[in-house]
């Protein structure tokens, strides 16, 4: 093993949407490795922005926004900075790190994150969305995205506006080069980060799904492994959050022959 290279000779499938995907295939690259992109995923606009229109006019009632994702947060940001930002006093909340790096991008510096974990549940043990009787919420999400932070939160007495302001597509992405790489074996791992990227990858893939489930998959969360071992996949490993996790577990498993997760299957 090449101990500044320790990924020379991998090619690793990106399935990251194409405009997040730099500083993930810069890190594979840092290491050596080949990153092969392949989006499984396309962020489009929500067709209907009336709730973020809606809550944009009420920017100063809102005690805790919560962004459920880093889309959501390119996706709203910039027209909440426009609108004049939130009032001064209201908290700010991540279901994860990458999404609070993407916060601080646009100046928000004081996040609320998880202590552990990066999903909704991490999030709800926080001591800032325990106490919510009587607050407003804004939770800025993709269109279809899970119910149980809304639902938690209403629940422990806050006032909750669901924001969809992004939709996910399947994308148009040509399948041909990496199903000729499949074939010749010349891909050594795959980092998807969500479950429905993994259902748009195997989909995409039709035909060629044995050969892309014997690939390594690096997956942030324990839902999103599950998606793969549901598509077949054999070697599924769990990094936690963050492109500096995911290619730390990578390395890990591939050079070294072990994992830092304790999710492998």
């Amino acid at each position: 093993m090449n101990a500044a290279a320790p990924l020379a000779g991998h090619a690793i499938l990106v399935t990251r949407p194409a405009h997040q995907a730099g500083p993930l295939t810069q890190l594979i690259r840092g290491r050596g490795g080949e990153p092969v992109l392949f989006p499984t995923i396309e962020i489009r606009d929500a067709p209907d922005q009336r709730p973020l229109r809606e809550t944009l006019a009420d920017l100063a009632s809102i005690d805790l926004a919560v962004f459920a994702s880093a889309n959501a947060v390119a996706r709203a940001m910039p027209a909440v900075a426009a609108a004049g930002g939130f009032a001064r006093g209201a908290r700010v909340a991540a279901v994860g790190e990458g999404t609070a790096a993407e916060l601080r991008r646009f100046g928000v510096s004081d996040v609320v994150t998880p202590h552990a974990g990066a999903d909704s549940e991490a999030l709800l043990a926080t001591a800032a969305l325990l106490d919510v009787a009587g607050r407003r919420v804004a939770i800025f999400s993709g269109v279809g995205g899970r119910d149980l932070l809304a639902a938690t939160l209403r629940e422990r007495g806050a006032s909750v506006a669901v924001v969809p302001c992004y939709v996910r597509a399947c994308p148009a992405t040509p399948t041909g080069p990496v199903r000729a790489r499949l074939a010749a074996g010349t891909l050594s791992a795959v980092i998807a980060t969500s479950a429905e990227g993994i259902q748009n990858l195997y989909a995409m893939l039709e035909g060629a799904g044995e050969a892309l489930a014997r690939l390594l998959h690096v997956t942030p969360h324990e839902r999103v492994a599950e998606a793969a071992r549901r598509h077949g996949a054999v070697r599924v490993v769990v990094s936690g959050s963050g492109d500096a996790a995911m290619v730390e577990t990578l390395t890990a498993t591939l050079a070294h022959g072990t994992s830092v997760s304790s999710h492998a299957s």
